[in-house]
């Protein structure tokens, strides 16, 4: 026993975590020979888990290592809890390695290593979980705000769509006013014509009466004239007669103008006898 003990020694200093040895190999299958012959030899199984862990074959050293937790010494018992201990917390399985360094600790209360672990265990899974607090609180205070800026977001748009919608009304009651204007305007403009054309339709009607109206008083006038007796014409001899008469008579009639006339005056009353 002592020689394999040697030789796992030996094999952990020399070993590596990223590779393999061929000595690796042999003792390994040393070890599961051995275990097979003495399967109550919990020490065997210890053995097998340091080098499996040694490896990078956690899945293994766990496994030997819980096998060797059926071993009457409470000491192995309690390095194997430690390990497995220290493999959970290399993997970041705080909690769970904080677990099993408490157990070790029932077992072997005064080991330092143990205590020390699970200190560090404790302490690191609290500020893991006070990390995870604080993740979970940035993470409700993310999506409160998100959900506050969606809900912003969607006021914002609603505001937009009835500011829009409010556009669209005032824009299409304006079109309406001005449409109903200009049909108005045309209304009006149209009865302005139609008032327009009566008007120019009644003058044009006067204008024909009064036209109408001249042609027939010229006609009854012609037809007047025709109807009346027709003077004889003069001799020359009566145009100049007469000629001779209107010149006396406006000599006459001139010096008649350039008299003064005479006041008299009556000197009684003299009665005048009606003679008829």
């Amino acid at each position: 026993m002592r020689i394999y003990l040697i030789i796992l020694v030996s094999f952990m200093m020399a070993q590596d975590s990223t590779s393999i040895s061929p000595e690796a190999v042999e003792a390994i299958q040393d070890y599961e020979n051995l275990i097979e012959k003495f399967p109550e030899m919990k020490g065997l199984n210890f053995n097998l888990a340091n080098i499996h862990s040694k490896t990078g074959d956690m899945e293994s050293a766990m496994r030997q290592y819980e096998q060797a937790l059926s071993s009457q010494d409470e000491e192995l018992r309690a390095h194997a809890l430690y390990n497995m201990g220290n493999l959970q917390f290399e993997n970041g399985n705080v909690e769970e390695s904080s677990k099993l360094f408490r157990e070790a600790l029932k077992l072997s209360s005064e080991d330092e290593d143990i205590l020390h672990n699970y200190a560090l265990s404790q302490k690191v899974l609290k500020e893991q979980q006070e990390q995870e607090k604080q993740q979970d609180q940035n993470k409700e205070d993310q999506e409160n705000k998100e959900d506050q800026e969606k809900q912003e977001q969607q006021q914002d748009s609603e505001q937009n769509q009835d500011d829009k919608n409010q556009e669209e009304q005032e824009s299409s009651e304006q079109k309406d006013s001005e449409s109903q204007k200009q049909e108005e305007g045309e209304s009006e403009e149209t009865e302005e014509d139609k008032e327009k054309e009566s008007e120019t339709s009644e003058n044009e009607d006067e204008k024909q009466d009064e036209s109408q109206k001249a042609d027939e008083q010229k006609d009854e006038e012609k037809d007047r004239k025709q109807g009346e007796p027709q003077p004889n014409e003069l001799t020359e001899e009566q145009k100049r007669n007469i000629q001779e008469a209107e010149a006396i008579l406006n000599a006459l009639k001139a010096d008649k103008d350039n008299l003064k006339k005479k006041k008299y005056k009556a000197k009684g009353r003299v009665k005048l006898e009606k003679d008829w």
